[in-house]
């Protein structure tokens, strides 16, 4: 899985940011043509985070992310991959400009 780590604050809304969500769209559009792509999302802003925390064992609700920090999962892609290396390669292609985190997703059988 690489999860797009990004400051929260969604793209620019400048020419900029209009051209690094194109090319953000071709690299999806390539690894999709490619058969490397499975799955992947753009998450809305951290700012509609819920919540569930578990204090003595009951759940708790609360509105926001569940951590604070200065950067957030802004979209996951779960790709088609031989190996790490695989996939750090193409991690190294995408066109955001924010740390792409790459971490492997447990093997289940029958799920």
């Amino acid at each position: 899985m690489l999860m797009f780590i990004d400051s929260g604050e969604g793209m620019p809304q400048t020419p900029e940011g209009q051209a690094v969500h194109e090319r953000i769209g071709e690299w999806f559009g390539r690894l999709a043509q490619d058969g490397k792509l499975r799955s992947g999302e753009e998450l809305q802003s951290v700012r509609t985070a819920t919540t569930v925390r578990f204090n003595g064992g009951k759940p708790v609700v609360t509105d926001g992310p569940f951590i604070e920090s200065k950067e957030v999962v802004g979209g996951f892609a779960v790709v088609d991959a031989a190996d790490l290396d695989e996939a750090i390669e193409i991690a190294k292609g995408w066109p955001g400009g924010g740390p792409v985190e790459v971490r492997p997703c447990v093997e289940t059988s029958g799920v």
